[in-house]
């Protein structure tokens, strides 16, 4: 399965983009309404006058975010191949609700909101020095919510929504229809599901990874059917890839035992995530644990971290305690794993927000020892990489006591405040924890947190 919902090359070159210019550059002269109105919103009525190859480049430019050709190829020639990881955070919206985040965003930035601007300098290369967002355009606030749903710019964005939309009802309709042999796989009627076809085990096996997606069934940690009419569907199966994905995000922890055992692969990327990094980001310690035993992929600091593997975080460290290069080949992004949270801001190079990835994941997973070790070595524990949230912060929800503990023997303050929820420590343990508030976990997070 693909893991680009658009038409780009994994790497797209300069001679990708010279193509694309001079298919713009015919389709305007034959008077193709989509391309007038792409050549409309950048030049206005001036290429009414006369609208060249160079024009054409200009248009393709100003779509990327770049003030000019010349830039735009600049970053083209200089970007490496490992820089450009293909993602696909499409939630099967329509497309009116991506042009009101683009509006809202637009409002944000002409109140000079110090977070739209700091969206706005991340995305849009040509405002990247900008040191005030009242003057942001509409396409500059569409290019923004573009690239943060991993499109290089809105007008891919647009185009592929709708096929966003078509997969995700053509899914839930093949769900409907195989509800009968959903219930034959929960009853272990091997020989009904003997008939299936290839592709109608692959939905029963898409089904099966999560926790509701089979009608009026809760699936946990355990495989939750009978064995021999899982392997049945696994016989059938195109691909066992997939379906690990989601067991991975859902915690599906046996179920991900059998396709692994079964041949699915650890180190797959589907959507561009593997299914450890899923794992990880979701806070499902037990797939962790499981996966990691196959393989650590990607291998970096932050998964090291989240693993447990003191050896292995040492390791990306000189002597002299500088972060090695190559600690940080693959970086985190929740919206990634299709966690339901906003993208962050592109990853940048400063060893501090590496080392700070790392620190919060051990906290999420209890990975205690790292999470002494980070801070006897410099990290502070207030450390928030991303979304404001600080390792306190990822700590409560699963109920991971001693981090809490030494989080806050080490000086981490409750009182800090997440992007998200706008939530501090106490918060947090009233929204995570509000199910079971007489839960001893939950007490003893209580008397350590409360004043």
């Amino acid at each position: 399965m693909s893991d680009r919902h658009f038409e780009l090359p994994a790497h797209p070159n300069l001679e990708y983009y010279r193509k694309q210019a001079k298919h713009l550059h015919r389709a305007y002269a034959r008077g193709d309404a989509a391309a007038g109105a792409r050549v409309a919103d950048v030049l206005g009525d001036r290429a009414a006058e006369r609208f060249l190859l160079s024009d054409a480049q200009f248009v393709l430019a100003q779509e990327h975010g770049f003030r000019t050709w010349a830039e735009f190829r600049a970053h083209i020639d200089s970007r490496s191949t490992a820089e450009d990881r293909p993602v696909s955070r499409l939630l099967g919206i329509r497309p009116g609700a991506y042009a009101s985040m683009a509006d809202r965003l637009l409002d944000d930035l002409r109140r000079d909101d110090p977070g739209a601007l700091r969206r706005l300098r991340a995305y849009v290369p040509r405002q990247a020095a900008a040191t005030s967002a009242a003057t942001a355009e509409l396409r500059d606030a569409r290019l923004v919510i573009a690239r943060e749903f991993g499109f290089p710019t809105w007008r891919e964005l647009m185009s592929f929504t709708g096929k966003s939309r078509d997969d995700l009802d053509e899914l839930q309709e093949r769900r409907r229809r195989l509800r009968r042999e959903a219930e034959a796989v929960l009853a272990g009627d091997t020989d009904r599901l003997a008939g299936l076809t290839a592709g109608q085990a692959d939905t029963l096996l898409h089904m099966l990874a999560g926790p509701e997606t089979i009608p009026g069934v809760r699936l946990d940690e355990e495989l939750g059917a009978p064995r021999a009419a899982v392997e049945v569907l696994i016989g059938k199966a195109t691909s066992l890839d997939v379906p690990l994905i989601w067991a991975a995000r859902s915690n599906r922890v046996e179920y991900a035992r059998l396709l692994l055992d079964a041949g699915a692969d650890p180190g797959a990327r589907v959507w561009g995530t593997t299914p450890l990094e899923n794992a990880i980001l979701h806070g499902h310690t037990k797939v962790v644990d499981l996966l990691a035993g196959r393989g650590i992929v990607p291998r970096a600091l932050w998964t090291y971290a989240a693993c447990g593997r003191l050896d292995l975080v040492r390791a990306c460290f000189d002597e002299d305690g500088t972060l090695r290069p190559d600690a940080a080949p693959s970086r985190p992004d929740l919206a990634d794993a299709g966690a339901g949270f906003p993208p962050r801001l592109p990853a940048t190079d400063d060893p501090v927000e590496i080392v700070g990835e790392a620190f919060v994941h051990a906290c999420e997973h209890g990975r205690i020892e790292v999470v002494r070790w980070l801070l006897d070595h410099g990290v502070h524990p207030d450390v928030a990489p991303y979304l404001g949230r600080t390792g306190l912060h990822w700590a409560i929800p699963p109920g991971h006591l001693e981090v809490v503990r030494l989080l806050l023997d080490r000086g981490a303050d409750p009182s800090i405040r997440d992007d998200l929820f706008q939530a501090d420590a106490d918060g947090w343990l009233h929204i995570f924890h509000a199910a079971h508030p007489h839960d001893p976990v939950t007490q003893q997070l209580h008397d350590l947190i409360g004043p």
